[in-house]
C-alpha cells in the first residue's frame, strides 16, 4: 500500500505474520523533484506488490538511488528486481556492507558507492545525513536523516507490531501512538544483545542523536512511519529498552 508522509517523502508498506500480530516491511521513496530515491527495497517474497506500486509511484520515472540501512533480505531482497527493471541505478551502502554477497552480484560495483557515519551526501542532489545506528542487528546497519523534511529513516530500530485491525494506520495514528509494549516486543527480538546494555549510557546517546537532528518523522522499515510526539515515541523506546534490560538480568 502507498502512502504519502510528508512533502515528497513515501511508503510502500508491505506486512507479515509476527509473535504480536502483524510487522511491516517497508520502502521508503522520497521523489526528489524528478530524481527518486530509495530508502531499502524491499524483500523478494512481496516483489510483485512493491514492483507495482513503485512503478505507480515514480509514474515512468526511474529511480537514481537506493540507500541501504542494512544488507538483510528484508531489506536488500529485491535490490536484483530494481536492477533488471532500472539497470542504471545506484547503489549506496555502508562501508562494510561492499563485500557482502548479497549486494555485489546484484548490480555493477561500478554503480555501487559507500558511506560512512557523519557523512553528508548529495545523492540525486538530495542533502543526506548518514547517521551512526544505535540499534545495529548487522555491523553494516546505518541510520540516513533528511534534513529537508526531518525524516530520519532508522532500519530496525524504533519496529513496532501492530494488529491486522491497524495495519495500515501510522504509528502517530495509533491510539495513543506506538506503546512501550509494541517498542519492547520488536526490539527484544531484533536485537538480542539489549538484554545486556547499559540503558543509561544507551539512551543517553539516544538523547544526544536527538539533540543533534531535527527529527520530525520517524521511519522505521518494520513499523509505519511515525510523524507526531517524536520526543514522547522516543522516551517510550528508552523505557523498553531498560525493560529488556531488566528482564535479561533477571532471566
Amino acid at each position: 500500500m502507498i502512502r504519502h508522509i510528508v512533502d515528497d517523502v513515501y511508503q510502500i508498506a508491505e506486512y507479515l505474520p509476527a509473535r504480536a500480530g502483524v510487522e511491516a516491511v517497508l520502502v521508503y521513496v522520497l521523489l526528489n523533484d524528478g530524481l527518486p530515491i530509495l530508502i531499502d527495497c524491499g524483500a523478494q517474497v512481496h516483489r510483485v506488490g512493491i514492483m507495482r506500486e513503485l512503478t505507480e509511484l515514480l509514474d515512468a520515472r526511474a529511480p537514481e538511488v537506493v540507500i541501504l540501512t542494512h544488507s538483510e533480505l528484508p531489506h536488500a531482497g529485491n535490490l536484483s528486481h530494481i536492477a533488471r527493471e532500472w539497470p542504471g541505478v545506484r547503489v549506496i551502502v555502508s562501508n562494510v556492507m561492499l563485500p557482502y554477497i548479497e549486494i555485489t552480484p546484484q548490480v555493477p560495483l561500478a554503480n555501487i558507492s559507500t558511506a560512512h557515519a557523519g557523512a553528508l551526501l548529495t545523492p540525486a542532489g538530495r542533502p543526506l545525513q548518514f547517521v551512526f545506528a544505535l540499534l545495529k542487528d548487522q555491523p553494516g546497519s546505518q541510520w540516513i536523516f533528511d534534513p529537508r523534511t526531518g525524516v530520519l529513516f532508522c532500519g530496525d530500530g524504533f519496529g513496532y507490531a501492530t494488529t491486522a485491525a491497524d495495519v495500515q494506520l501510522f504509528g502517530d495514528e495509533l491510539p495513543g501512538g506506538v506503546s512501550v509494549a509494541q517498542f519492547r516486543g520488536h526490539h527484544q527480538t531484533a536485537f538480542h544483545y539489549l538484554r545486556w546494555v547499559i540503558p543509561e549510557r544507551f539512551n543517553a546517546d539516544m538523547d544526544a542523536l536527538f539533540a543533534r537532528h531535527d527529527v520530525r518523522v520517524l521511519a522505521p522499515i518494520h513499523g509505519n512511519a511515525i510523524r507526531a510526539d517524536i520526543p514522547g515515541h522516543v522516551a517510550r523506546l528508552q523505557q523498553a529498552v531498560a525493560e529488556i534490560r531488566a528482564a535479561g538480568v533477571h532471566a
